[in-house]
């Protein structure tokens, strides 16, 4: 009884992910577009102009593998905006609430769409900037592992996908979705490993390391950094993929209970 149940659920949670990949389609090519051209500026002057002000020249390949979970963060006000006027709009979700489904995994669907929507962002940028480095023969593999690379990619777009259920819950309306950028996504996304590591952080001062581990952001850009490059100068790879595993549960949680209570579907 309960592998056919879960067998059905699976199969209309499957179909809504579909669904929702069907209407991203028309959008994801642009997007990977605006992602190439993005990493590609990002890197190539990070690499080869930065250095000739006096920049150390591992800092190319650092913003390169670092530009994968920027690629993902960038897609959150997107993907945010789209959600906020399902919910809150056009209100389009309530049907599938009618669906033979928990209320919960409509919402799931909806994360898992989002995750594999912005993974085709995260191989873009990762191309680019490997390809990138390697034009100037700035790609080092010495330290490179391309398994725990795609498990970084997975666990770092399954959690942005869980994300935007979390933060549109705090969204009232989309006019106040430019706030949520300015006041937090940029800076979870600026002082989460994007600029430079959290052992540097540490360094300057070790009271905001340790605030920085509380910032989920953290962990995304230092496990794909432990993935590609010297393990010995980024947080380990194992513990940031736990907890991105750990909070990409409970933000999913939380955002999923708000949603439902919002929504009145408790």
């Amino acid at each position: 009884m309960f592998i056919t149940q879960l067998k059905r659920y699976s199969s209309v949670v499957w179909q809504l992910v579909l669904t929702d990949l069907m209407i991203f389609r028309p959008a994801v090519f642009g997007s990977m577009i605006d992602t190439a051209i993005s990493t590609l500026l990002l890197v190539g002057t990070m690499t080869y102009v930065m250095p000739l002000l006096g920049m150390t020249q591992d800092y190319g390949p650092f913003a390169a593998w670092g530009s994968i979970p920027s690629a993902c963060i960038f897609e959150l006000y997107g993907l945010i905006m789209v959600l906020v006027s399902d919910v809150r709009t056009d209100k389009s979700i309530f049907s599938r609430f009618t669906l033979p489904i928990p209320t919960h995994l409509v919402f799931v669907a909806k994360a898992l769409a989002y995750a594999c929507k912005i993974t085709a962002n995260a191989l873009v940028a990762a191309l680019i900037g490997a390809g990138t480095l390697a034009i100037g023969g700035r790609l080092d593999l010495a330290y490179f592992s391309l398994w725990k690379l795609l498990i970084a990619i997975v666990c770092i777009t399954l959690f942005i996908g869980f994300f935007v259920l979390f933060l549109t819950s705090f969204v009232k309306d989309i006019y106040r979705l430019s706030s949520v950028w300015t006041r937090i996504l940029y800076p979870l996304w600026y002082l989460g490993g994007a600029q430079f590591s959290w052992q540097i952080t540490a360094a300057f001062s070790p009271i905001l390391g340790y605030i920085c581990l509380i910032n989920p952001i953290m962990y995304l850009t230092e496990g794909i950094h432990a993935a590609a490059l010297d393990q010995t100068k980024y947080l380990n790879f194992w513990v940031c993929m736990a907890m991105i595993v750990v909070l990409t549960f409970l933000f999913g949680a939380i955002g999923i209970h708000f949603l439902k209570r919002q929504l009145q579907w408790v």
